[in-house]
């Protein structure tokens, strides 16, 4: 990472206009308002929303408030969604400069953010699963996945150990339309909750090694299924690290290409209304709306009622930022109430493509006793393709 000039983060900072538009904002232009989700799900006071928060890390960074657990909460209950930045006037990123203060101020006790960064390095995932238990799902696998090769799927720690159908169900996708693709051997964490959490140097050391893992595994191509996984290694390790990987592309990309061109063969699924939330990482972070509705709109048998707000203004599922592990409470309270905006749309499931927001989602919706459901995309387009099989 790049060495930070204490004195240009602080004139970052310093751009806050303390107008306090990214507590609750009036989108004209959308026509709806726009609310920050940690404000709107906590007590509400001056530190539960950006304005607040710039302010604690200016004092935090001056010696006017001590280093402490509790002094620094407040930088710590954000999912960085960047949702304030689509309405903050003045020309810089809020969340990118709080996840570079968190760096900065490493040195301040915080078990959560510490557990996951001994786990990746020890384990390579943030889930304290041995490292090689990532690559048992390929065994169930109704066909052989090699381990080396041009096209990479690259399967990220929450697919290949929590939310395993997603990787099976990518995995079948790229099959069906005969892509020669591998998963690796040992595949390493892409490090996105290091950097998220503040802890910057392990996450370059992370993504140094992971690169490396990378360029000798042979990948011309990379595929994710991951939002996280997506943000991290095509922008974090480009930006912040001057790593340089072959091309990477979501499989809603991907699909969404195979579905214009008519390469991927569809059959009707059982009718059902679903709406579709955007994931922060891939939405907001690298400007991939349509591809994820243009694959909805190619499945027969779905329609797609959005939810307000949607793509560059939507609602955060709660669980970015490190904030399902640093304050789950929230987190799901968040999730629910994004739960509660896909209900008012009448649609039976909500379809996002990121396994880390489909797992908060589901929680929030069990916090509620909401039937409506989340499912990832992939799950829905596979299921297409096996029906016709």
């Amino acid at each position: 990472m790049n060495e930070v000039d204490l004195d240009d983060l602080r004139e970052e900072l310093l751009q806050c206009r303390r107008c306090g538009i990214c507590r609750e904002a009036v989108y004209d232009l959308k026509g709806f308002e726009g609310i920050c989700p940690i404000w709107r799900n906590t007590s509400g006071f001056e530190p539960s929303f950006m304005r607040g928060k710039i302010q604690i890390a200016i004092a935090l960074l001056d010696g006017v408030l001590e280093r402490t657990s509790e002094n620094a909460e407040a930088l710590y209950q954000c999912t960085l969604c960047g949702n304030c930045t689509q309405i903050c006037g003045a020309e810089f990123h809020p969340a990118h400069v709080i996840e570079t203060v968190r760096g900065i101020l490493e040195e301040i006790p915080n078990e959560a953010r510490d557990r996951l960064a001994a786990s990746i390095s020890t384990n390579d995932n943030p889930y304290q699963e041995e490292a090689s238990v990532k690559r048992e799902w390929v065994k169930e696998m109704e066909f052989d996945i090699p381990t080396e090769g041009d096209t990479l799927y690259f399967t990220g720690c929450t697919a290949s150990l929590r939310m395993q159908e997603t990787a099976k169900n990518t995995a079948r996708i790229l099959h069906a339309v005969g892509e020669d693709f591998f998963v690796m051997e040992n595949e390493p964490c892409c490090g996105s909750v290091l950097l998220r959490t503040g802890k910057q140097e392990v996450a370059r050391t992370n993504a140094e090694r992971a690169a490396k893992a990378i360029k000798e595994s042979g990948a011309k191509k990379i595929i994710v299924s991951c939002a996280g996984c997506m943000k991290t290694l095509k922008k974090d390790f480009a930006e912040l690290f001057d790593l340089d990987l072959p091309e990477i592309v979501h499989i809603v990309q991907y699909a969404a290409q195979l579905i214009e061109e008519q390469k991927i063969p569809l059959k009707n699924i059982e009718t059902k209304k679903v709406t579709y939330h955007d994931p922060c990482h891939i939405g907001r972070e690298l400007g991939i709306y349509d591809e994820p509705r243009k694959v909805i709109d190619g499945i027969p048998g779905l329609e797609l009622v959005e939810m307000n707000p949607n793509r560059s203004a939507a609602i955060c599922c709660g669980a970015g930022g490190g904030l399902r592990s640093y304050d789950p409470d929230l987190s799901k309270r968040i999730a629910a109430d994004r739960v509660k905006v896909a209900e008012g749309t009448g649609a039976e499931i909500i379809i996002t493509a990121c396994p880390f927001c489909e797992t908060n989602l589901n929680s929030g919706a069990d916090l509620i006793n909401s039937s409506v459901r989340t499912v990832d995309i992939v799950d829905l387009l596979a299921g297409s393709i096996k029906a016709q099989e």
